[in-house]
């Protein structure tokens, strides 16, 4: 993205993040529009609730937000109803700008008819409000000019497709903007309010495919600048929401194609090493013999981003895979290779729930391209939505305990059959909320699994249905535990799915979607992948919160002193046997001695593929000397003596572009390279 539009895209979504959310001034707290909405409606700052009476006539919608913030603060201590309102305020804050953003980058790329976008052949109206006002003049007569009738519409449109993000049964998006906050928001998504840009940068900022990537950095800055003031300060990174906030860094393409070009694309090549495609990877190191190959086919090639943030790895990979369908099996449609990406594929984990949605987004966005173009090619009419599979991603849910367990049980007796993996699975979600990628389930799971195989020769149920089940889950974990696993997850997240789907009571909605979250995360830990590619957060431990640390240091000792080395050990637990991970971490694990364990580890246990050391000033967003890094990729296998690593060290050029460029050249075979043996990088540790 070009920096111009990046500066328009920083302005608009600071200008969304302060209506909304509010923001600091001179030092002094300026409140947002939804704090202001949420007090409103009876629940003060404190988190004190006054009977609702005092909205004269209210809403449906209010009736709802009241509803969930109601029960967001059930049973919760007085000191910890301010944290939980704030939290509130936030999550409808985020929910609604990137509901708002995807709708502007849908239309920006002629996905939707006109929803936002002022068109001077309307009076400056886009053309659904403009459609409006002609069919039902008095909903357009109305306070909010019919806006919120054109976005209920839209968003009603994209609710199959994407309900994480459009679903008309969320609880964030329960508290709403005012008129006012609506009309200067909807605004700003045009782009008028704007000084020195013209419509037609904003439809170029919002078409770009790096948009959502960047509006997430962009929302992100000024959180950021808190939690490093907070540490310079000397306090520590505490919450879901600042390690989030601290470690957000938007990766350049040029690295992520560095990266999965020579991971990805390298497991395609040695399955199918007469493929045309490396033809096409400017970043591909092409090796002197390919191995036998790791995965045999096309449908075994699963990628995972532990830290997927708004999905630019992701992204990357679903059109390389796309590629790589449309040369093994070019008779399927574009849709049926959409599907199969996102259905098989891409699996993806972030703690930030804000990133899962915009992750979801952007894969979205891509496959319904994908088919778009497909049906402009074979000239197809119309704009019907794509409807993708259900996506492989996760979140971190927040305010599990077996407390809400058991409440859950009291009133579902049903599900008492899988009680033993219930408590097992939230037991191993117990520090989900700081933790993430890093959680370790498996020995809960496998725990779970044992005690539900002893259980039924231990209990008797009354109800003959329970028992019959009961003997099916026994039978089916005694012929194949792993298959039972899988198969008792995807029932256990059956469950929390209904109990989020209900439109009774609000507390139950909030608990399913929390549980459904949990049980999700725990699915995608408990695989391993053939490809695992990410950028990880940087952390030192002396910025960590001491639960954080703690696990850290007993889970991940060789990785301890830095969340990105803590990553690296994770995400070569999550690879298969033979698989390849991909990372752009901090250059110090390559040179420190408090690194000396996990460079020993990965020397004797992993073969080392190709390295790129770039140092300094490789980020665009990041001046100076402020982060030096290194790409790497590796193989999850013990190396040949023969083994040659490919490397390069590029520290010197001044900027990203700089870079980018010499390691094309170096790639291409224009520039000297170094290549050692296994025996030599043993030396040399």
């Amino acid at each position: 993205m070009q920096k111009r539009q990046k500066d328009l895209l920083r302005a608009v979504v600071l200008d969304l993040r302060h209506t909304l959310a509010g923001n600091t001034t001179n030092g002094k707290q300026v409140r947002g529009d939804l704090d202001r909405e949420l007090a409103r409606l009876g629940v003060a700052p404190d988190g004190t609730l006054t009977p609702f009476d005092i909205v004269a006539n209210p809403a449906t919608h209010e009736r709802r937000a009241r509803q969930v913030a109601e029960a967001e603060l059930a049973g919760l201590p007085g000191a910890e109803r301010p944290v939980a309102r704030t939290e509130l305020v936030e999550h409808a804050a985020y929910s609604w700008i990137n509901r708002l953003l995807a709708l502007r980058a849908m239309e920006a790329r002629g996905l939707i008819g006109e929803t936002l976008r002022p068109n001077p052949d309307y009076d400056g109206q886009p053309e659904a409000l403009y459609i409006l006002a002609t069919t039902d003049p008095a909903r357009a007569a109305a306070a909010d000019r019919g806006w919120w009738k054109v976005i209920e519409d839209v968003c009603a449109g994209q609710a199959a497709s994407l309900p994480g993000l459009f679903g008309a049964g969320d609880p964030n998006t329960a508290l709403r903007p005012s008129v006012a906050a609506l009309l200067h928001i909807v605004a700003a998504l045009g782009g008028s309010q704007l000084p020195g840009f013209t419509l037609e940068d904003c439809d170029a900022a919002f078409s770009d495919p790096d948009a959502t990537g960047w509006a997430y950095q962009f929302y992100q800055e000024e959180a950021k600048a808190q939690v490093y003031a907070t540490l310079k300060a000397g306090g520590k990174v505490t919450t879901r929401a600042e390690i989030a906030a601290a470690t957000q860094l938007f990766t350049e393409p040029y690295m992520v194609q560095w990266l999965l070009q020579n991971s990805l694309g390298r497991s395609y090549h040695e399955a199918y090493p007469a493929s045309k495609l490396p033809e096409t990877w400017p970043y591909y190191i092409r090796p002197e013999r390919l191995d036998q190959p790791a995965v045999p086919s096309l449908a075994g090639l699963t990628v995972m981003d532990p830290c997927m943030g708004s999905g630019h790895f992701l992204r990357e990979a679903f059109d390389m895979l796309a590629a790589m369908y449309r040369e093994q099996q070019p008779v399927l449609t574009a849709a049926e290779i959409a599907g199969r990406i996102l259905g098989v594929h891409l699996h993806g984990i972030d703690i930030d729930p804000r990133a899962a949605q915009l992750a979801a987004l952007t894969l979205y966005l891509r496959a319904w391209e994908l088919v778009r173009d497909e049906r402009k090619s074979r000239r197809v009419a119309g704009l019907a939505p794509y409807r993708p599979p259900v996506m492989n991603l996760a979140t971190t849910p927040s305010r599990l305990d077996t407390g809400v367990l058991d409440r859950h049980l009291r009133r579902h007796p049903e599900d008492l059959v899988f009680k033993d993996l219930l408590e097992e699975i939230f037991a191993s979600l117990e520090q989900a909320g700081i933790l993430g990628s890093l959680l370790k389930p498996e020995e809960h799971l496998d725990a779970g699994i044992n005690k539900l195989r002893r259980t039924h020769t231990q209990r008797m149920d009354s109800d003959p249905t329970a028992m019959q089940l009961r003997a099916t889950v026994t039978r089916l974990i005694q012929d194949d535990p792993a298959d039972a696993k899988r198969l008792l997850l995807e029932r256990v997240a059956a469950i929390f799915n209904a109990e989020a789907a209900n439109t009774g009571d609000v507390g139950d909605q909030l608990f399913g979607r929390e549980a459904e979250q949990g049980v999700r995360l725990v699915q995608l830990l408990d695989r391993h992948y053939a490809v695992v590619v990410t950028n990880p957060p940087y952390m030192g431990s002396a910025n960590m919160d001491r639960p954080l640390r703690s696990y850290v240091e007993r889970q991940y000792p060789a990785g301890k002193r830095d969340l990105y080395a803590t990553f690296i050990q994770r995400c070569l637990q999550l690879a298969a046997a033979q698989g390849k991970v991909a990372m752009v971490t901090q250059q110090s694990w390559m040179f420190l001695r408090s690194f000396a364990d996990l460079r020993k580890g990965i020397l004797e246990q992993q073969t080392v593929d190709c390295l790129a050391h770039l140092g300094p000033r490789a980020f665009e967003e990041i001046s100076g000397e402020v982060v030096n890094i290194a790409l790497f990729v590796v193989t999850q296998a013990i190396p040949r003596q023969d083994h040659r690593l490919w490397a390069a060290r590029l520290i010197g050029p001044k900027s990203p572009a700089e870079k980018d460029k010499l390691l094309r050249e170096v790639v291409a075979g224009g520039t000297q390279t170094e290549s050692r043996s296994q025996q030599e990088m043993e030396a040399a540790r």
